[in-house]
């Protein structure tokens, strides 16, 4: 038998400590997990609402669930209007107090036992329910069988629609079958018509409310797969663009290491700064999508064409910036976008010797003199286009019109023209 420390008797109480604290957030995050409205996928996506209601949702099911509890005036009336004694009357009117205060309670608590299904809360409620209507029936007559009409919402308004559904008809089935053997020399339609003609209006309202719920959720899945397609082109553009400036200047310095090592190390720093440029983008994007920057492009432009062996031609001094001045914050980034990926193809793609850049109010221009687009487009035009469309321009990619390519560079290629017209 092992003696007890006394550092052990010291840890005991931190550890018990440290239990309960464990305890207590897995006991909050499950808490907050039952609050939180249930998603289910196919087709039995729709309303589905939450094992526990937050405050605001138990105000807002109060006001419209409560709302028709004025119908109970019905068999109140119905009651008073008896030939039964006193006791007998205030027997009734307590189990219409009776009735009102689990109904309400029912709305706004679905699920208090939570080791069992939500239908079998509903199911318990139901069956308290039931007992008050039946004292209320004692003096109330045929009348309390409307009542029936707050079981059928109380199922079709706290499951999904299927188990709801089932659950009202069950309970109008039940309900008029007793209501007939209890009361078999009343008019049969003046228990029938309330409770069909409820059923049939729930049903419409219930309806509308799976309908609406899941036009909602197509909503939010669509804005959720434009957030994806977005974060795409944007990673794509970010990295894209940075991969390609390291490729480039990595296979530079390659060939620079035994000619020039002093040049081969000016490459091998570009990489190390574009590689931590390219980190920090990448963090940056991930927290709030980082919008680029026309000037700061401008200039990773020209670093980026002249690692890589091309002329490059490009706005600038005061007529650039008196055209950059003009444009708004929308166009500026758009454009900035739209050269990143332009440049990032020359590069990658041309075999160019020349490239010329043109930005104004409405249109941005990259010319080159290589070997011209070939192919579908890949990952990062058809995000480009999508961006340009989206901003209500056009673009066009395709090559240089007439002898642009020859009067570049005299050369014989094609060259391509990538255009973003606002």
């Amino acid at each position: 038998m092992t003696r007890e420390t006394p550092d052990s008797a010291r840890e005991r109480p931190e550890l018990r400590e440290t239990r309960r604290a464990q305890q207590g957030r897995k006991a909050q995050e499950a808490q907050e997990a039952r609050a939180q409205p249930r998603r289910t996928s196919g087709l039995q996506r729709g309303y589905n609402p939450p094992d526990v209601y937050s405050r605001e949702l138990k105000r807002e099911t109060l006001f419209y669930g409560g709302f028709w509890l004025i119908f109970l005036a019905w068999p109140v009336a119905s009651i008073l209007a008896d030939d039964s004694s006193w006791p007998l009357k205030i027997l009734g009117l307590m189990s219409v107090l009776g009735f009102i205060v689990v109904y309400i309670y029912a709305l706004t608590h679905p699920r208090i036992v939570f080791s069992v299904s939500r239908w079998v809360n509903t199911l318990g409620y139901t069956a308290v329910l039931v007992l008050l209507m039946a004292l209320v029936g004692i003096t109330g007559g045929p009348g309390t069988v409307t009542m029936a009409s707050y079981l059928l919402a109380l199922w079709l308004f706290s499951h999904p629609w299927r188990v709801g559904l089932l659950g009202a008809c069950g309970v109008a089935t039940v309900i008029l079958t007793v209501g007939f053997i209890v009361f078999p020399t009343e008019v049969t339609l003046y228990m029938l018509i309330p409770v069909v003609s409820t059923l049939a209006i729930l049903f419409i309202v219930r309806f509308m409310v799976e309908k609406d719920e899941k036009d909602r959720e197509k909503d939010r899945q669509l804005a959720l797969s434009q957030q994806r397609e977005e974060l795409a082109r944007t990673v794509h553009d970010v990295l894209g663009h940075s991969l390609t400036a390291i490729t480039v200047s990595a296979q530079l310095a390659r060939r620079l290491v035994e000619r020039d090592p002093q040049a081969a190390a000016v490459q091998l720093d570009n990489i190390l700064a574009t590689a931590r440029t390219a980190l920090s983008e990448v963090r940056t994007t991930v927290v709030e999508l980082r919008q680029p920057d026309l000037t700061e492009q401008l200039q990773v432009t020209r670093t980026l064409l002249d690692a890589a062996g091309i002329m490059a031609e490009l706005p600038k001094g005061r007529s650039f910036e008196s055209v950059s001045d003009r444009l708004d914050a929308q166009t500026r980034e758009l454009f900035a976008w739209c050269l990143r990926e332009g440049i990032t193809n020359v590069v990658r793609h041309s075999a160019a010797s020349r490239c010329s850049v043109e930005i104004g109010e409405k249109h941005l221009r990259i010319d080159d003199d290589g070997v011209g687009a070939s192919g579908p487009e890949g990952n990062g035009l058809m995000g480009l286009r999508q961006r340009v469309e989206h901003a209500g321009g056009t673009l066009n990619v395709g090559p240089l019109p007439g002898e642009g390519s020859r009067v570049m560079s005299g050369r014989e290629n094609p060259g391509t023209r990538l255009e973003v017209v606002l």
